[in-house]
């Protein structure tokens, strides 16, 4: 990133204007670019390559292998448009160290979510009025082929090519025109519409806020990498080992307490990282 676009940021975020027709460009510039490139692939491979049957039970056994390869050319379509502005995608990125205190209330925050993800997505109230969460999970983490691609997968490349394309590269570069108010709500929308489901989408709104701001704190995408694979990582285990089935055995009840205590144990280390940050980051 340019001396001047720092700077121009670092004003912004202390007060300024916010450019409104760059913001909605950018805005509309990449949502154009990932929505039509996420329905061209389904073109290719469910129309155009239908009868090739070997990629077509590939990418039925193993649905985040559509993911991963579109995401991964998301990243590649980000790093050109940064580099014919001369801009730099991995600098925006911020790929420092954490230390152990970071690590550890990260990792504790995101099991805590794990937990009342899955607690929350098995009540019986809201499987029965909104299906589509645990369906959404159980396509894409639930399938028996290859368990150790959707471990290695969901642990360590999707948070790591999400995390480029949507904190790295549409949160920075909306924080160049605007505040970071402002870009927290951009990036979280346009990963929202990404979901393509409605339900998805406004959980994953929530979610990318619970990323952005470890992102933002610790000035590393590799926070808010972690918090994803932690949480992801989680979310499989509860529901291939046993907690899930558990989970529903117990009844509503139990499961609204722990739900309860997720929530609470996720604020509670969420204000220690806060405290942590504020302390030794700030």
């Amino acid at each position: 990133m340019s001396m001047d676009t720092t700077l121009n940021s670092r004003q912004l975020e202390k007060g300024g204007k916010t450019s409104w027709g760059k913001v909605i460009a950018l805005t509309l510039g990449y949502l154009s670019v990932y929505v039509g490139l996420g329905y061209a692939l389904i073109y290719l491979l469910f129309t155009v390559l239908l009868d090739v049957k070997p990629l077509q039970d590939a990418f039925y056994n193993l649905p985040l292998l559509t993911a991963l390869l579109y995401f991964t050319i998301c990243v590649i379509l980000s790093d050109i448009f940064f580099r014919v502005r001369g801009k730099s995608l991995y600098k925006a990125c911020q790929f420092r160290k954490l230390d152990m205190t970071t690590t550890f209330l990260t990792i504790f925050v995101a099991v805590c979510m794990s937990i009342f993800t899955v607690t929350v997505v098995n009540l019986s109230s809201v499987k029965a009025s909104l299906p589509e969460l645990d369906n959404y999970m159980a396509w894409i983490m639930d399938k028996e082929a290859a368990p150790l691609f959707l471990l290695f997968a969901l642990a360590i490349i999707v948070p790591f090519v999400e995390e480029i394309v949507f904190r790295g590269a549409v949160y920075n570069d909306v924080k160049d025109y605007s505040n970071i108010t402002v870009a927290i709500f951009i990036q979280a929308l346009v990963y929202a519409v990404m979901q393509f489901e409605l339900v998805v989408g406004i959980y994953s709104f929530v979610s990318s806020v619970f990323y952005i701001m470890v992102y933002i704190w610790f000035r590393s995408l590799w926070a808010s990498i972690l918090i994803q694979a932690a949480s992801l990582v989680c979310v499989i285990s509860w529901r291939r080992f046993g907690l899930k089935d558990q989970l529903i055995a117990w009844g509503d009840q139990t499961m609204y307490l722990v739900a309860a205590v997720a929530f609470t144990l996720m604020l509670g280390s969420y204000f220690l990282l806060w405290r942590h940050y504020k302390r030794h980051y700030a």
